[in-house]
């Protein structure tokens, strides 16, 4: 599963460059990405997120991967690191992610990403709770 892990990796390095175009040709046509507070983007809205860009990654580096494969789909599950700034927020943290890519004519695609988080300590109390 070096291929997907590859994609995996190469999908990283376009976040970090803030490369939309790059991103695009790494994500399915029907592409769908989930933020960590439930937002839901299609793939011209998630590379839009670096055109014109109120978006900076200083870091963002997958760690500790996991690949399941099943035919011509794959899961890689991890944690994504990242030092980034979003319309002028600190949204940095490190969370759980999930890729899904699919296989089509030998080329694999990311159709799906998930983030949630970010990673809390055992015991500590999430910033949303009241």
């Amino acid at each position: 599963m070096s291929d997907v892990l590859n994609l995996v990796n190469r999908w990283a390095e376009a976040e970090l460059k803030g490369d939309a175009d790059g991103l695009a040709g790494l994500l399915t046509p029907d592409f769908a990405g989930i933020g960590p507070v439930g937002f839901m983007l299609d793939r011209d809205q998630w590379t839009g997120r670096h055109r014109g860009s109120t978006l900076s990654n200083d870091e963002f580096t997958v760690v500790d991967p996991h690949v399941r494969a099943f035919d011509n789909v794959a899961l890689v599950t991890a944690v994504l690191n990242q030092k980034t700034t979003a319309m002028g927020r600190d949204t940095s943290g490190s969370f759980r992610i999930s890729v899904l890519a699919t296989r089509q004519d030998d080329e694999w695609a990311i159709a799906h990403v998930q983030l949630s988080g970010p990673i809390i300590a055992p015991g500590e109390v999430p910033s949303f709770a009241r």
